[in-house]
C-alpha cells in the first residue's frame, strides 16, 4: 500500500491531480474518523490540519521530538527537515502551524533560518532548542523572530505544552 504524506495530499488537492486524490481521500477519511471518535463532528480539510515542522540534523533527537508531538499533543501532522535549505522548502510546501528548530544546523544558524522563515510565513510561531542555553542566546533569538527558546537538556514535555499554547490547542 502506498503511503501518502500530508504535504503530498495538499499538493494533490491544490493541483487537482486525480490519480493521487484517491489515496489522499483515504488519508482524509482516516483523519475524519479519528476526529469523530474524539467528539469533533466537523469535516476535516487538510488546510485545517495543525502541522509542526521539526528541524534538526540529529536524527535521534528528531525522532524523540516526533514521538512527543505524535502522541496526544493535539497536532495532526509532524514533518521533519535535516537542514535549513530543506526546512525552507518544506515550510513553503507545508505552511506549518509551528516550527521547532535547532540552534545549530549544518548549513545555516537557527537564527538565520528563523529570520527567513518569518519573512516567508508571517506570524509563524518558532520554538528554538539549544544545548547551550543562555540569556544572551534567548535575547538574540527573540530579536530574530523566535517565539521561545528551550534547553535540550530540560524536560521536552514543557516544549510540547508551550507549543500547544502558542497554537491555541487546549
Amino acid at each position: 500500500m502506498k503511503r501518502f504524506s500530508i504535504s503530498a495530499c495538499r499538493r494533490a488537492y491544490a493541483s487537482g491531480t486525480s490519480a493521487e486524490l484517491s489515496g489522499c481521500h483515504l488519508v482524509e477519511e482516516v483523519l475524519r474518523s479519528r476526529r469523530k471518535k474524539q467528539g469533533d463532528q466537523a469535516l476535516l480539510r487538510f488546510k485545517e490540519l495543525r502541522t509542526v515542522l521539526i528541524i534538526s540534523d540529529d536524527t535521534a533527537f528528531r525522532k524523540q521530538l516526533r514521538a512527543l508531538f505524535d502522541h496526544g499533543s493535539g497536532f495532526d501532522a509532524c514533518e521533519e527537515a535535516r537542514n535549513g535549505v530543506e526546512a525552507l522548502d518544506r515550510a513553503k510546501s507545508l505552511s506549518p502551524n509551528l516550527v521547532v528548530l535547532d540552534f545549530l544546523l549544518p548549513d545555516m544558524s537557527g537564527l538565520e533560518l528563523a529570520e527567513k522563515l518569518r519573512a516567508n510565513i508571517l506570524g509563524l510561531p518558532i520554538l528554538m532548542l539549544t544545548t547551550d542555553y543562555s540569556v544572551n542566546i534567548e535575547k538574540t533569538a527573540l530579536s530574530c523572530g523566535v517565539s521561545a527558546v528551550f534547553s535540550k537538556l530540560d524536560d521536552l514535555r514543557t516544549l510540547v505544552a508551550n507549543a500547544r499554547a502558542v497554537c491555541g490547542i487546549k
